[in-house]
């Protein structure tokens, strides 16, 4: 045991106290979670711009009541009004003359509304900030030509995009007993309007566009059959919705009361069971691609004969593991105290799943375990880095298959997708921590049968990682095949002493 510590405790040095360890610990989070805020970082270095929108309307109609509703958008930009305070409408005008400003109110209270409840665009700062300006383009003779010409002018950058709006969108479209039985798509939905733009897809001039001209579209269809006189009452009375706020389960307090648990925030369900899992990912990287470059830089120097003969295969290998073992939970203790640390410092701290804790060192310890000695198996069987990548490709796929459906998971943790792949031991660890962080209510049995099923492939893979190892660490020349290395793991025929390992050819 004595020389297993002194491994142990060589590798932990060799992994911890090195500057490319402490680089990479910083990095690592900047990596793999920056996206998520850079946006939000970047925001302040985008400039607004003018932007300017030809309107084609066929209706003849809407133009003006758009083109003052674009004016009251930009100047609430302008002003950085928040959104309770800026789409203010005034109450209902005495007159018909002040209708359309009256539908414009209602139609920037409405749309505010609307951006204001899309929180997990403002969170990652994808609001446009840029005003626009619009320009009337005559709907009689409009062709081919003219879309032709205006798309010249979009390429040219002198237009930023234009928008058709068909004359039939306004016509009214009674439906009949036939019709509301079995309706067809053209009686549900209105003639659709087109936007023609570089960035059509996911532009946001393009969603505000289509909010704003759907409420007019709606005032103006009204109109048709509502006084003039109480048709901004009757809008806004249309326009007055009942959220529905989520709420966390009830359960008894202590002292016997019935009480609701904390309301759920939705970016947080989402974002910290995947910070958890991204968290055991960087772990686990961190801790077995060092085992490979170090095993594999031993066998080719030939650094691992002379090891070898202070200590046994097996001595060897366990102490690498241990001190493996220890440089991950190092890890774990730093980001765990700095996510800790900034949780506190944002009054988050209520939110951080305490016990989960157990179960992550746990399951963390079994992953860097299974994974670290898979790497140095691989690495002891070949003799150069490219030869290790190829066998890498199918373990690597393994590693990632919980980035492939955590969002999955984390939309409905129970389900037989999230308990199937829970149960898939090499992807136990991290699914089985993302399904907790849920904050859902796990089966107490699928936990423990999990670990029973981590535990166990991580002995199993442990020993036939111990045997390659203890075969292939002398071994040069031409890398093993896969048969090959299955016998070493199923042979009854061990070799007990290292002189005899087969030599290459």
């Amino acid at each position: 045991m004595n020389k297993i510590f002194t491994i142990a405790w060589r590798e932990y040095q060799a992994m911890v106290a090195t500057r490319a360890f402490v680089i990479a610990l910083l990095m690592m989070p900047i990596l793999m979670l920056g996206g998520a805020w850079l946006p939000a970082l970047l925001r302040g270095l985008e400039t607004p711009e003018l932007r300017k929108i030809a309107v084609v309307d066929s209706t003849s109609l809407l133009f003006n009541r758009f083109q003052e509703a674009v004016k009251q958008r930009n100047v609430q930009l302008q002003s950085k009004q928040t959104p309770e305070t800026a789409g203010t409408s005034p109450s209902a005008p005495a007159d018909a003359g002040n209708s359309a400003r009256s539908d414009s109110d209602a139609l920037i209270s409405t749309v505010r509304s609307q951006q204001k409840a899309d929180t997990r665009g403002e969170e990652l700062g994808l609001q446009d900030i840029h005003l626009y300006e619009l320009e009337e383009i005559p709907a009689e003779d409009f062709g081919d030509e003219q879309r032709l010409a205006l798309s010249e002018r979009i390429r040219r950058g002198d237009l930023y995009a234009f928008i058709e709006v068909p004359a039939d969108v306004l016509e009214p479209r009674p439906f009949s007993p036939e019709n509301l039985k079995n309706p067809a798509p053209d009686l549900v939905r209105l003639p659709a309007m087109k936007w023609v733009a570089e960035d059509a897809a996911l532009s946001d001039a393009r969603r505000w566009s289509e909010a704003a001209m759907n409420q007019l579209i709606r005032s103006q269809r009204l109109s048709s059959s509502v006084s003039p006189i109480v048709l901004p009452t009757v809008l806004l009375e249309l326009e007055r919705r009942s959220p529905m706020e989520g709420g966390g389960l009830y359960a008894r307090d202590e002292s016997g009361r019935i009480v609701s648990e904390s309301k759920p925030d939705e970016i947080t369900s989402l974002l910290l069971p995947m910070i958890i899992m991204m968290l055991m990912f960087m772990v686990i990287m961190m801790s077995a691609q060092p085992m490979l470059e170090s095993v594999l830089e031993e066998k080719t120097l030939r650094i691992a004969e002379v090891l070898l003969g202070a200590a046994s295969a097996r001595e060897l290998m366990a102490g690498k593991l241990l001190g493996n073992v220890g440089g991950s939970l190092t890890v774990f203790v730093v980001y765990g105290s700095g996510g800790t640390f900034m949780a506190l410092q944002q009054g988050y701290a209520d939110r951080i799943p305490l016990h989960i804790i157990p179960w992550f060192v746990v399951y963390q310890i079994l992953a860097v375990l299974l994974y670290s000695s898979v790497f140095m198996a691989i690495a002891a069987s070949v003799t150069q880095l490219r030869e290790a990548q190829t066998l890498l490709l199918p373990v690597w796929m393994v590693v990632l298959l919980p980035m492939f459906v955590w969002f999955n998971v984390v939309r409905e943790p129970n389900s037989a997708l999230a308990t199937t792949i829970s149960m898939f031991p090499p992807a136990t660890p991290m699914v089985m921590t993302l399904r907790m962080a849920t904050g859902a209510t796990i089966p107490l049995w699928q936990n423990l049968f999990s670990l029973v099923l981590t535990i166990g492939c991580t002995y199993f893979g442990v020993i036939a990682a111990a045997r390659i190892y203890r075969q292939g660490i002398l071994r040069q020349g031409k890398p093993p095949r896969m048969l090959e290395m299955l016998t070493w793991i199923f042979s009854q025929r061990q070799r007990n002493q290292l002189h005899q390992t087969e030599p290459g050819p």
